[in-house]
């Protein structure tokens, strides 16, 4: 091994010996905002989809300050969003990947673009997926704990108003793969099993109130709550595997 590292002795689990020095030592953060849905989606980063649930499982921003995704929604609209897409002025660029998949190429709102605007001036991350429905959408933004804080003071009152901080952590890989191991029918139960209430505490709703928020049988909804806590609770303790249910 050549220059500067060549004299490291490595450590068993990958990292220098001098892994706590300055590189290793920043805190790496996590910060999750809410911005809330316009009509029309004007100020968003979501295109207008008439307030479907969903996410944007990539998302690149381009030179011109305009932006590709791939939007991933919870009911099969894809094909009818394509055809309303082609009166909707913030749209470039649209093609239907599947029933429930559209790629998009588009020009962000005023409030999403300077939450983008963070992530080149700031250098930091955009932790996707990007979770949205009718009237939210979240967004994460990884970086070291000095630059997200540089980034957060750096917003523009206006935008800083409309944002709401959901929370703001050490960084944690795992926590993001958490939910790719659910499929996005049991994102969107979780999605409302939370707003019902139902992880609350002391629990304020109970399966027969998710069931009726998802219009689902009672039956289904309890299995899907089942299939979901079996593949995300395992992962929470340390070195154990999640299996498949």
């Amino acid at each position: 091994m050549h220059g500067s590292y060549g004299n490291l002795r490595r450590h068993p689990r990958g990292r220098p010996d001098s892994w706590r020095s300055s590189a290793y030592a920043r805190v790496v953060k996590r910060l999750s905002v809410t911005l809330a849905r316009s009509g029309g989606g004007e100020d968003g980063i979501v295109p207008d989809d008439g307030g479907q649930r969903g996410s944007l499982r990539n998302v690149r921003v381009l030179r011109d300050g305009t932006v590709v995704e791939l939007c991933r929604f919870a009911e099969p609209v894809a094909p009818a969003l394509d055809d309303v897409l082609e009166t909707d002025g913030r749209t470039i660029d649209h093609a239907v990947v599947d029933d429930h998949a559209l790629y998009v190429h588009l020009r962000p709102g005023a409030r999403a673009a300077a939450l983008l605007d963070l992530l080149e001036t700031h250098r930091l991350l955009l932790d996707a997926p990007v979770g949205f429905d009718a009237a939210r959408v979240t967004v994460r933004l990884v970086g070291p704990a000095e630059r997200i804080s540089a980034a957060a003071a750096a917003l523009p009152a206006d935008v800083r108003e409309a944002l709401r901080v959901d929370r703001l952590a050490e960084y944690a890989p795992g926590e993001a793969d958490l939910r790719e191991r659910l499929t996005d029918r049991q994102r969107d139960v979780l999605a409302a099993a939370v707003e019902a209430g139902y992880y609350a505490t002391p629990r304020a709703a109970t399966v027969d109130d998710v069931a009726d928020a998802l219009d689902l049988a009672v039956s289904t909804t309890s299995e899907h709550l089942r299939k979901l806590e079996a593949r995300v609770l395992p992962a929470l303790v340390a070195d154990r595997p999640t299996s498949e249910p």
